[in-house]
């Protein structure tokens, strides 16, 4: 049969062409002999050559050396974003290593290269058939046939099982142009674009690519120039992006854009971004959740990583000391496939992106499809993110502060977004709020909580508990929403039926009971209805329940690593035909217990292990007490005597072997509201002393009270 390839004529061009052909066929014998390449690669690895890694992952993230490799693999050894000396010493190596006759190249003119984190063929072990790797052979040995392979229905049977293989799809491609660049068209995006070829929405076919070969052939243009040509024309396609948005996006009609979350809070790693770079793909990371939008993503949409987060200092711009949303937008690519599963895409990666981050306009759910039509009220603000994403436009935050800050009104910015309409709170909000906490001791306060997902806060009263829970639970969620959060107050008759679940007198009807669910069971169930987002559940006075009675069965569900339907229980009052319950991994628990009360009881050792203990202590010695009064106008001698005083008395609590630590009085008591403290004076502080302080001290020590009338000479001296 006729070969129909056409020959390239260009002098002093495409000089890479020939040894690429010859190390084709001359790998054609080592099907058999894959641990040798391996082998061999390993060597220039540890002879210094940049080679790519070639260590598999089994099920228990274990790593070994690989035991199996396709051609298309070890060519894009030497066909990845690496230097070009580095390039040609690899292949010197090649040449020497197999014998080869035809000379190094000198230069690469139109080679399509490998993303660096995606260089292999096939994943690892982990998601590997046990054929893949001869299904690469197979369509690699067809491809050398003397006859033209895309009129061999092997073949086109070949290239659609290889397509098979979980990381092949474009570069099976590119790997066919490597070996027989005559014969065999490179579809990366580079050339898709040049061409204007869009990709079938059900991905790449045998059907399709052979189809496109013939319309491209009867171009008459060979196939490697048709790639420089892309390729040489890659600055022009930015420039016109640049110039004319409108023009890319109308050549691109039907293009969906989707920005989509990396974070799993159930692995280790929690983010995910450079498995789904090295992979080639973004997976859905829940079972029941956001199906229909992962089976809506079409090949040829665009798709980026994003993070959801929030910021107050080091601002690119002046936000008048107010925490904005920040979305940093960690890789961009393509998608190339979808495997209609409803958990995984396949994309093609840009691998020059850089992270870059943009503020206001941000979403905190795992996928996010930006809406551009013209009925949507901030069809303005979505475009403005696509240009920024993906083509590459500065955000224009001058823009943005006009529409967002209008301090003639509140001097804050304004949440008019209508994804997230919370105020962002951050690390700082809290720090400025005044919790007198480093920014070093809250992250790790935070990062307990995340891990754990239940926290107790202890400390004697006075320290500010009840307060810092509160903000600890805006800094988690990372916004100010109170819809998220609940707050209980235990006391010794509360009980199971109020707290989960129980029988409630029916109203207007004497004698008669119905089953009435509890405040932790519905917020379970608004929590489970919301998995994007962060709830956070505070109990006060946690110690002054029945804690074993109050939560039954749910001592076990809320353990870190029992949340989710698979740990579901059936409650001790069922409805009918009702599912088991569970506690959701996106509530978090933060329990408050005052450790001075004598009357209360300790909490038991079950209830122990299944939440991290965060002890609060009073803060008059800090420096940031002091300063926190003194930004806010309280007079200096009457911060120094608060200051001292209190101290003082805090050392005498700590020293006494009936009292201890517990029993210190905290700052809380000397933290009046507002912010302007400039009117307080010695007497204010007597009468906190004397109305606040006194009675306490009188309660510590009830059977000796002269030493109570010493504290109070002391304090109001």
């Amino acid at each position: 049969m006729k070969d129909k390839s056409l020959k390239v004529t260009t002098l002093n061009q495409f000089t890479w062409i020939p040894i690429y052909e010859e190390l084709a066929k001359a790998l054609t014998g080592w099907e058999s002999r894959q641990e040798e390449l391996i082998s061999f690669l390993e060597d220039l690895r540890s002879e210094g050559y940049v080679v790519t890694p070639l260590q598999d992952k089994d099920a228990d993230g274990a790593r070994f050396q690989l035991r199996e490799i396709d051609p298309f693999t070890f060519f894009g050894v030497f066909n990845r974003r690496i230097g070009y000396d580095q390039r040609i010493g690899i292949l010197s190596q090649i040449k020497q290593h197999f014998g080869l006759q035809r000379d190094l190249p000198e230069d690469f003119d139109g080679v399509p290269v490998l993303n660096n984190l995606r260089s292999w063929f096939f994943p690892n072990q982990t998601s590997r058939d046990t054929n893949d790797i001869g299904r690469l052979w197979r369509v690699f040995q067809l491809a050398l046939s003397e006859q033209d392979p895309l009129e061999n229905k092997e073949f086109l049977k070949a290239f659609d099982e290889a397509l098979k293989v979980k990381q092949t799809n474009v570069n099976l491609t590119m790997g066919l142009f490597w070996i027989r660049p005559d014969t065999f068209l490179n579809l990366d995006q580079n050339n898709r674009e040049y061409l204007s070829i869009r990709l079938p929405a059900d991905g790449l076919t045998a059907k399709f690519y052979a189809e496109m070969v013939r319309l491209m052939r009867e171009e008459e243009k060979p196939f490697p120039e048709i790639s420089l040509a892309a390729w040489g024309a890659e600055n022009e396609r930015m420039r016109m992006i640049a110039e004319s948005q409108e023009a890319q996006y109308r050549a691109w009609g039907g293009v969906s854009y989707w920005l989509a979350g990396a974070y799993w809070d159930d692995r280790d790693p929690a983010d995910q971004t450079d498995r789904f770079l090295e992979e080639g793909v973004w997976e859905n990371g829940y079972k029941n959740r956001y199906i229909n939008d992962v089976m809506s993503m079409r090949v040829n949409d665009r798709i980026a990583i994003k993070a959801a987060s929030t910021q107050r200092t080091g601002l690119p711009f002046d936000a008048r000391n107010k925490t904005v949303s920040r979305m940093t937008i960690k890789a961009i690519g393509t998608i190339v496939a979808n495997r209609n599963d409803g958990r995984i895409v396949e994309v093609e990666w840009d691998p020059d992106f850089k992270e870059k981050s943009w503020y206001f306009y941000t979403n905190r759910n795992t996928i996010w499809r930006l809406r551009t039509d013209e009925n949507y009220r901030l069809k303005e603000y979505a475009e403005k993110l696509r240009d920024f994403v993906w083509y590459g436009k500065e955000q224009d935050y001058d823009w943005f502060l006009k529409h967002l800050l209008q301090a003639s009104e509140t001097d804050q910015i304004l949440s008019e977004f209508i994804e997230v309409n919370k105020p962002p709170y951050s690390i700082d909000d809290l720090i400025a709020s005044g919790v007198f906490l480093t920014e070093e001791e809250l992250e790790h306060i935070l990062e307990r909580l995340q891990s754990k997902k239940a926290m107790i806060l202890q400390g004697p009263p006075g320290v500010g508990k009840t307060f810092i829970s509160r903000k600890l639970a805006y800094a988690l969620m990372k916004e100010v929403d109170n819809d998220r959060l609940e707050m209980v107050q235990f006391h010794q008759s509360y009980s199971y039926d109020d707290f989960v679940r129980g029988y409630r007198p029916v109203p207007g009807k004497a004698g008669s009971f119905v089953l009435q669910n509890g405040i932790f069971y519905e917020f379970c169930q608004k929590a489970i209805r919301d998995p994007d987002h962060e709830y956070v559940f505070i109990i006060d006075e946690i110690n002054r329940g029945n804690l074993s009675q109050i939560f039954g069965e749910l001592l076990m569900l809320i353990e870190s690593d029992k949340r989710g339907p698979e740990f579901a229980l059936p409650l001790a009052y069922r409805m009918e035909d009702e599912a088991p319950f569970f506690v959701p991994p996106n509530l978090y628990l933060i329990g408050l217990m005052n450790v001075a009360d004598r009357s209360l009881a300790m909490v038991d050792y079950a209830m122990r292990r299944r939440f991290v203990f965060i002890s609060l202590k009073p803060q008059y010695e800090r420096g940031l007490f002091s300063q926190w009064l003194s930004e806010r106008g309280m007079d200096t001698e009457l911060v120094q005597l608060i200051v001292e005083r209190l101290t003082r008395l805090n050392q005498e609590i700590r020293e006494d072997p009936l009292l201890g630590e517990n029993y210190e009085v905290g700052h809380s008591f000397f933290l009046p509201k507002g912010d302007n403290f400039a009117a307080l004076d010695k007497n204010w502080y007597r009468r906190v002393v004397r109305t606040e302080i006194i009675p306490l001290l009188k309660e510590y020590w009830f059977d000796n009270p002269k030493r109570a009338e010493e504290a109070e000479k002391r304090l109001l001296a």
